[in-house]
């Protein structure tokens, strides 16, 4: 049996030893070297594509302050009178200006694709912080345990002096605020990840946005190039001619117009007149006319290539040339014009509501005027590519042109559409 001095030193030594394995534990995990290697090297590389996105942005900012200009020429530019002239400065500042556009929205892909990564590195630094997190709760719960397993006849036989033994009861709440502090410090972790999670989602989104904004510029651009091309053609650069062609295209477009508004008027009264058959078709409800839903040009289109010569009075959807198209809503067919190799074929549809549809640039018609259509039965075909049957002279790009009038004055159809 050993002496009683020599069992109290000993179990002295086994409390010494205890406190500097708890010390060094505690200190092993705040100083662990893969700790800090970690936060430091994911703080780095955040911080390398955070200066990244700034420099971006200084390059955003100037090709935007550039587009200012060149809108502020083209305003100018368009108060004035309509020359050839005057014309072609328009087209080929709107030129410039798309180009500008263009590398505007490449600066900006860049700079989300930057943005998405830095979300990344922020996720991936997010997870290793919890990890590391967890593990210091681990640590910490399992030192509360060795202590919470001692009794109080232990603790004060185990300590020499009564200041030890207040100060295991010290350490005890120290390391209760610590694992109250951890779990706050988690739960703002968790918070942060799932906030970092839905901000990939918006970025991602936003770089398939840009994308689509991309193609649309670039078609517009196409547009204003090939204009610009036909009019010098058309003109020969002269004036005299310019001004023959504008007018004789406006009064090509106002015949049509007015053919549009006296035709929807006379037949509609027809139709009420004859037992109504309108209001059988029911309340006027549209859908797409074809399965693209992407605008060319929208209504009133301030970058309309032909504004020149007329507002746009619908909106242009782009469509591969020969898609099926399909009336909007179920109606009665007023129109269908066609306008041979080098004219304008178009369909009209008279509706309920006072509601009636135009489909332009058609290079096949599948309907004859004065049958009825539902809504979604296919009505013939797009076109719109240059020099083909149906495409008429003020055309691009194949695109179907849609649009919906009510009471005879053209609206915005995407008021309209779903």
């Amino acid at each position: 049996m050993l002496p009683q001095k020599s069992f109290l030193q000993t179990m002295h030594m086994k409390t010494q030893l205890n406190k500097y394995f708890l010390l060094i534990l505690i200190l092993g995990f705040i100083l662990s070297p893969c700790y800090i290697l970690a936060e430091v090297g994911g703080e780095s590389e955040i911080k390398k594509l955070a200066d990244e996105i700034k420099d971006k942005q200084v390059q955003i900012d100037e090709l935007r302050a550039k587009i200012e200009i060149y809108q502020k020429n083209l305003s100018k530019a368009q108060s004035e009178t309509n020359s050839l002239k005057n014309q072609i400065y328009i087209l080929e500042t709107k030129i410039d200006k798309k180009e500008t556009e263009i590398k505007l929205n490449q600066e900006e892909t860049e700079e989300t694709n930057l943005e998405i990564k830095k979300t990344e590195e922020e996720i991936e630094y997010n997870a290793e912080e919890t990890q590391d997190k967890k593990k210091k709760l681990g640590k910490l719960l399992r030192e509360r345990y060795i202590i919470d397993q001692k009794n109080d006849l232990e603790i004060i036989i185990l300590n020499e002096s009564l200041s030890d033994f207040f100060r295991v009861f010290q350490t005890a709440e120290t390391i209760q605020a610590s694992v109250n502090q951890t779990l706050i410090e988690l739960k703002e972790l968790k918070k942060n990840l799932f906030g970092k999670q839905l901000e990939l989602e918006e970025k991602k989104e936003k770089l398939n946005h840009l994308n689509d904004e991309l193609t649309g510029y670039k078609t517009n651009l196409e547009s204003q190039q090939s204009v610009k091309q036909n009019i010098l053609y058309q003109t020969k650069n002269s004036e005299e001619r310019y001004e023959n062609m504008v007018n004789e295209l406006r009064l090509e477009q106002q015949r049509m117009n007015s053919e549009i508004v006296v035709l929807e008027k006379t037949i509609r009264q027809k139709l009420t007149d004859d037992k109504n058959k309108l209001a059988e078709l029911g309340n006027a409800t549209f859908t797409w006319p074809v399965p693209s839903r992407y605008v060319t040009a929208a209504f009133h289109d301030p970058d309309y290539p032909f504004r020149y010569i007329f507002e746009h009075p619908g909106i242009d959807i782009r469509a591969s040339q020969g898609t099926p198209l399909k009336a909007s809503a179920s109606g009665y067919v007023a129109k269908v014009q066609d306008g041979g190799r080098y004219g304008y074929s178009y369909i009209m549809l008279i509706h309920n509501d006072g509601f009636a549809t135009v489909y332009g640039h058609l290079s096949k018609m599948y309907v004859s005027a004065d049958q009825f259509v539902t809504q979604g039965e296919v009505i013939g075909a797009t076109g719109g590519m240059p020099g083909t049957h149906g495409a008429g002279r003020l055309t691009t790009a194949p695109h179907i042109h849609f649009e919906i009038r009510k009471n005879g004055i053209p609206v915005n159809p995407l008021d309209y559409l779903p």
